[in-house]
């Protein structure tokens, strides 16, 4: 009993988002008050949504999406069916109302009347010692009910992780509108510039026929990041569970993340992915409940004693009859002799199961060691590389600005600005994206450790 609580406390603290379970000890008050957490609610029909933070946008898609539902209802279904396995270890009582027709027969060819016999009866079963086997059929039921309760606290860091993902490729994609937009501008005052230097016949057309296209390629790449932001919006809104055919506002700005402490050991982090990750746990959780199978299935082969007792009131529709009435008490011994193998087989099943699910334990923790390490790897690159391209950026910005004063100043020329502004413009690119996939890399480090985000988790 003592394994059964830590890993019940387990399964309910490996997630923030999962409440904590009320394993009650009386069948059917189990999960009470607590069907409604993931329901789905009826939202007032309105063209736009507005959402002030990250947090809020997760919690809208952990209460609409389907995936979230669903696995809220298993577990309902799991614990509904732990309360249907504790109930064994109580009596069953059973009602009836008998109504019977009867008459003898008769050698000696005399008149035998009919009889109308009716009345209530009530039966009592209960099992007083079997070897175990409702035991074992409970810690099995309730081992269940844990890995369910892991695989949906994995299915809610999965949505996390989804909203998070699509949500920094928006800014991603956000970024690089912004920064064609600047693009466009910078090339129109160019363009300008050359226009009024070929006025004044300093400049040939070929200049202003090169600016001019310049202008239009700039145009055509920011209608192209336009398009990539719809796409990357839609399918934010479809990670976070809204109908395309809203209008989601999003009315916050993106806090950098903490640097990644150059003190954090990967072996650290590790252990920390092999406590908390909900998938590992479960399947350590489902080889339990296959052992406890297996253990259920071997005492089931031993004898059972049960305690029986019936009760019953007879009544005649014959005049003359008086009602009668009968009771018996006794003890029920049940001898399994001979079940062609059967529950010897589904013993050796069960253990069975439980190497499967012990050898696929080992399997997803290695896969774990390995997303955890890539992740760790990418969140130290693209940290040091935001900083490098940074600086590329700075540069970037310092030269195109040399060069525009080179050319203004008649020193330069026009090849030299554009091709700076087109440096320029790579930098703004790559500076949005640097930011975008850092943000990914501290999200997918802490969907591979099994961490919900600090700001979610407070709220």
């Amino acid at each position: 009993m003592k394994i059964l609580s830590t890993l019940l406390l387990l399964a309910c603290g490996v997630a923030q988002a999962a409440p904590a379970p009320d394993l009650s000890v009386q069948p059917g008050a189990f999960w009470t008050g607590q069907t409604g957490l993931v329901a789905p609610q009826t939202v007032a029909a309105a063209d736009t949504l507005r959402f002030d933070s990250l947090a809020a946008l997760t919690d809208y898609a952990l209460r609409h999406r389907a995936e979230s539902r669903a696995a809220w209802l298993g577990i309902q279904g799991e614990a509904a069916r732990l309360d249907a396995a504790s109930a064994a270890n109580w009596p069953t009582l059973t009602g009836q109302i008998n109504f019977t027709r009867s008459q003898a027969l008769s050698s000696s060819g005399a008149s035998v009347p009919v009889l109308h016999r009716y009345g209530p009866s009530l039966s009592l079963a209960y099992t007083l010692y079997d070897f175990g086997a409702r035991a074992a059929g409970i810690d099995a039921q309730r081992y269940q009910l844990i890995a369910s309760l892991l695989t949906h606290n994995r299915v809610l860091q999965g949505i996390v992780n989804e909203v998070e993902t699509a949500w920094f490729a928006l800014l991603a994609a956000r970024a690089r509108v912004a920064a064609q937009t600047e693009q466009v501008t910078a090339l129109q005052t160019s363009l300008d510039a050359v226009d009024a230097r070929l006025q004044g016949g300093l400049v040939s057309r070929a200049d202003q026929l090169r600016a001019r296209a310049a202008v239009a390629e700039a145009q055509l790449a920011r209608a192209a990041a336009e398009r990539d932001q719809a796409k990357a919006d839609a399918t934010l809104k479809q990670a976070a569970g809204v109908a395309q055919t809203r209008t989601l506002v999003l009315d916050w700005q993106a806090l950098p993340e903490a640097d990644l402490d150059t003190a954090t050991l990967l072996a650290d982090l590790l252990q920390e992915a092999e406590r908390q990750r909900p998938d590992l746990q479960a399947l350590r959780a489902a080889a339990a409940r296959a052992q406890s199978e297996a253990a259920r299935a071997r005492a089931a082969r031993w004898p059972s004693l049960a305690l029986t007792a019936n009760v019953g009131r007879t009544y005649f529709l014959e005049d003359g009859r008086s009602p009668g009435t009968t009771n018996n008490v006794g003890l029920s011994l049940t001898l399994p002799l001979f079940d062609g193998g059967r529950l010897a087989a589904e013993a050796r099943a069960a253990g069975r199961d439980a190497e499967r699910f012990e050898a696929e334990a080992e399997a997803q923790q290695q896969s774990v060691t390995l997303e955890v390490t890539q992740a760790y790897e990418d969140a130290r690159y693209t940290q040091s590389a935001r900083a490098g391209i940074a600086l590329q950026f700075d540069s970037a910005l310092e030269s195109a600005q040399a060069a525009e004063a080179r050319y203004k100043a008649g020193v330069g020329s026009l090849l030299e600005w554009l091709t700076a502004q087109a440096d320029l413009a790579r930098a703004r690119q790559a500076r949005a994206q640097a930011d975008s996939d850092w943000l990914a890399a501290f999200s997918r480090l802490n969907h591979a450790l099994g961490r919900l985000p600090a700001p979610l988790s407070e709220r």
